[in-house]
């Protein structure tokens, strides 16, 4: 889900090498905030909270939805057929959640009358008779009302071009709020049919497929849609307005797939091309993960008055501003990751919102050439350490600005996949997505996130616990300093790396660093296998190192990184180094240059700052930097008639 806020920053809109379709139709690469969409409404927003079922004792097989909406009009009536089997034991009532306001009329058990109790938001209905354990039944609940706005919106209306539209966006606790559901994250409903009567001159769409669009009585029409896989509860989603309606078909070998696409009259031109470019999107994630997962059925894109987009499960809802790229391609990937395999708790929301965010970046590395692939990864990571702390797990599923922080969800979550995959490597990265969608305790139904991490544990041969621990449940990003001294003139070469972090909650982030190293003409990147603070490297790039880039593919989430220094000012077998650096209370000067005079300290503005010396012998001087403000200084010696100087940070 993306919503489009305030925090929407687009920074770049740019008219690519591309060809084919994408020529006609740039993309938008944005910061991460812009991939929160369907998570922050414009409207102020009702806070309901969530109240789960008190007896969660039978498991859903199928809703019959038979619906009477005007898009004039905020209000619903109606009746949801419910099957269900019983388990792990006979029931003898059942209960759905469903919004106080609401109102149920009449409950049919057997075909016959029920006692129901509408208490808060349970709706607890009597059955005429015991449940066996196993056995399946069904009860039929009657209602109306008029939805309130929570969540999200839950059920909306407005005008467009002066004709009424309605819609529904249910995420993360919204379908209470306009049917009787058992609102959670435990049990998905196997199929559904849903009818939705409206008046004449409107077109309902929905999940599935549309079987009819029928008259109904004299003034009205039923639109009937069929939906045959497992779906979350909010994930079912109506929308009705005088759609304008096209198709594309994405094509796979002798079979093809219908992209349905409802939009508003007024904007079916300048929507016509945009709608197409979710059909590379389709193909590259077939490729790199599995063939769309509801391939019998279609894939459709449908307008609504929102800011953003929804991944309704086969169709996403999307306002006309979410008509591009970006978006497009983020509630496409949500089919796979969101739609087929969700998030078992909004705790893990990451496997939803990160997987998809990540996708969109994959798309940049594969299509356009290329072009944006860079400039995505730099604003995202830009975006991550805009603050210190904060976790990706979601500690704090009552509120939707929690579960849907577009820093942490979305932003943070993908880049955790894409610090995954540097650690272990794209085919073990690649074939641990696909055998995480194919696990069939998952396919078509729920994870967490301990089941993604078995999966790329087991595809890479790799632990994974300290990954997770620092990235998932710890909090903030590293920064590195780097500091090279190389020998002359045989080029061999020490590699210091310190690491501070941004939040107590992780001690030290251990990562592979990439460090590129420039010489004239030459270059050349090695790898550095990172567990400490201060670790020292050794290496001979075979030329004189003038210059050097940290992380030059980005793919660490890190910021305020320096290179402290190239130095190769001292003769073969020479070594003069500052540690810890960046520094704290003391700075210790090993060397062994033998006796060196006292060294000077100097700020960045040029003037001498006033460092007391606590030792000095022949191969080490410690200096007490108590009284330094954090910052940038010089170390500056004179050996053998030359001026040496090494730059020191100091940070408290």
């Amino acid at each position: 889900m993306i919503t489009l806020t305030k925090r929407f920053l687009t920074i770049l809109l740019l008219l690519a090498t591309a060809t084919g379709i994408y020529a006609q139709h740039s993309p938008t690469v944005s910061s991460i905030g812009l991939l929160s969409a369907g998570e922050k409404q414009a409207y102020a927003k009702l806070r309901v909270p969530h109240t789960p079922l008190i007896q969660n004792n039978y498991d859903l097989k199928y809703h019959r939805f038979f619906l009477f909406t005007d898009p004039a009009v905020k209000y619903i009536s109606g009746s949801v057929t419910s099957y269900f089997v019983a388990k792990p034991s006979p029931i003898g009532n059942i209960q759905f959640e469903f919004a106080t306001d609401m109102s149920a009329d009449s409950a049919f058990h057997k075909n016959q009358k029920c006692t129901l109790v509408h208490a808060g938001r349970l709706l607890t209905i009597t059955l005429n008779s015991i449940v066996p354990a196993g056995a399946m039944d069904s009860v039929t609940v009657y209602y109306h009302g008029n939805p309130t706005t929570s969540g999200f919106g839950s059920y909306g209306t407005t005008f467009h071009n002066g004709v009424g539209a309605m819609w529904t966006l249910s995420e993360p606790y919204g379908a209470a709020d306009w049917w009787p559901s058992k609102n959670d994250l435990t049990d998905k409903i196997d199929s559904i049919d849903m009818y939705v009567v409206t008046p004449k001159g409107y077109h309902t769409g929905s999940n599935g497929i549309l079987v009819s669009e029928l008259p109904y009585e004299t003034y009205f029409t039923v639109a009937h849609w069929k939906h045959r896989f497992p779906i979350a509860s909010y994930l079912i989603a109506i929308a009705s307005t005088n759609y304008a309606r096209f198709s594309d078909y994405y094509v796979r070998g002798n079979d093809s797939l219908q992209v349905l696409n409802y939009v508003y009259p007024e904007d079916s031109l300048s929507l016509r091309v945009n709608a197409a470019t979710v059909l590379p999107s389709m193909a590259l994630f077939e490729d790199l993960f599995e063939p769309y997962p509801f391939w019998d059925e279609k894939y459709g894109q449908c307008e609504f008055a929102w800011g953003g987009g929804m991944e309704h499960q086969t169709m996403t809802f999307l306002g006309k501003g979410a008509f591009n790229s970006e978006i497009i391609t983020h509630e496409l990937a949500h089919q796979w990751f969101g739609d087929m395999i969700t998030c078992g708790s909004w705790h893990d929301i990451w496997l939803n919102e990160g997987f998809a965010s990540y996708c969109t970046g994959l798309s940049y590395e594969h299509l356009f050439n290329g072009f944006y692939w860079e400039i995505w990864k730099h604003n995202v990571i830009s975006f991550v350490c805009t603050e210190p702390g904060g976790t990706v797990y979601c500690s704090d599923t009552t509120n939707e600005d929690h579960i849907f922080d577009e820093r942490l969800s979305y932003g943070k979550g993908a880049m955790m996949l894409h610090m995954i995959r540097w650690i272990i490597g794209d085919n073990a990265f690649f074939a641990g997505m696909r055998s995480y969608l194919q696990d069939p305790a998952l396919r078509n139904g729920f994870a967490r996130t301990s089941d993604f991490k078995a999966h790329m544990e087991t595809a890479s041969g790799r632990d994974l616990t300290g990954f997770f621990a620092d990235w998932f449940t710890g909090q903030g990003y590293p920064s590195y300093t780097i500091h090279i001294a190389q020998q002359l003139p045989d080029h061999s070469t020490t590699l210091f790396i310190y690491q501070t972090q941004s939040h107590p909650s992780v001690s030290f982030f251990e990562m592979p660093v990439q460090i590129r190293f420039f010489g004239g003409t030459h270059d050349t990147s090695i790898v550095f296998n990172n567990t400490f603070s201060g670790q020292s490297f050794s290496l001979n790039p075979g030329f004189v190192i003038d210059s050097a880039q940290f992380d030059p593919h980005q793919w660490i989430v890190s910021a305020n990184n320096l290179i402290l220094s190239v130095d190769n000012d001292l003769p073969a077998g020479k070594q003069l180094a500052l540690m810890p650096n960046p520094a704290r209370d003391f700075l210790n000067i090993q060397h062994n240059l033998g006796k060196i005079n006292t060294p000077v300290i100097l700020a960045m503005d040029g003037k001498q700052a006033l460092v007391p010396v606590k030792l000095q012998d022949e191969n080490r001087i410690e200096l007490d930097t108590r009284n330094l403000k954090p910052g940038t200084y010089l170390f500056r010696i004179i050996y053998e008639g030359r001026s040496i100087t090494r730059k020191f940070i100091v940070s408290r």
